[in-house]
């Protein structure tokens, strides 16, 4: 079976190789790096239910530098690496969003299709879509060349709404088997293994007034 690995953004109290402590956070004092390493938590058991061998890049709240984050799928040479984010933006956007490095190819697209379908299924937000972007997590440099790599922004935490969505256990054990899933369906998918290609497929730039932040 695969290698796949998870990697919670954010952690800790410091900056740490470009890779802040914590981005969003809900309305109540909710943070994006405990519902990330929560999520991340709950999809380990799923994955190896189905005879992988599941990943975190970390397990509890320490910070870890972007390329440190990539090298740990890097050295296992995993099929996927998938980076879990939660968005904030004034409590004025929704919607549910997957990168992929700008320079990534055709396995990294077909694992960002997945993430993006199997999630949208359970955030039931608006498709904000797939997107490129300069992420150090998802730099082929510091990927093996074999492992597809994408980062989800799940969804925008600082609006009240949502926030009190992902409180609820239900919820977050929703996202945690969407990711789960995306990752399955990509592994035993057909385009696996196909071979990379720059423009496998149309990347809408981000709206304006939303900034790619270098993660």
């Amino acid at each position: 079976m695969s290698v796949i690995v998870i990697d919670p953004g954010h952690g800790g109290t410091q900056v740490i190789g470009g890779s802040s402590p914590n981005n969003a956070t809900g309305p109540q004092g909710t943070k994006e790096k405990n519902l990330t390493l929560d999520v991340a938590r709950r999809i380990v058991p799923l994955l190896t239910a189905k005879g992988h061998t599941a990943v975190l890049t970390r397990d509890s709240d320490v910070n870890l530098g972007l390329t440190a984050r990539a090298h740990v799928a890097r050295d296992r040479k995993a099929a996927a690496f998938i980076a879990i984010h939660f968005n904030g933006f004034n409590g004025r956007a929704q919607g549910t969003e997957t990168f992929v490095h700008a320079r990534s190819g055709a396995a990294s697209t077909a694992l960002a299709k997945q993430v993006q379908q199997f999630l949208l299924a359970v955030t039931q937000h608006a498709d904000r879509g797939l997107k490129r972007a300069q992420f150090g997590a998802l730099s082929p440099a510091s990927h093996h060349a074999t492992t597809a790599a994408c980062l989800v922004e799940v969804s925008f935490m600082d609006v009240a709404q949502e926030e009190q969505r992902l409180l609820q256990e239900p919820y977050r054990q929703g996202i945690a088997e969407a990711l789960a899933a995306a990752a399955q369906a990509f592994v035993e998918s057909a385009s696996f293994g196909l071979e990379t290609s720059a423009d496998e497929a149309e990347f809408p730039e981000p709206e304006d007034g939303f900034e790619l932040i270098v993660r």
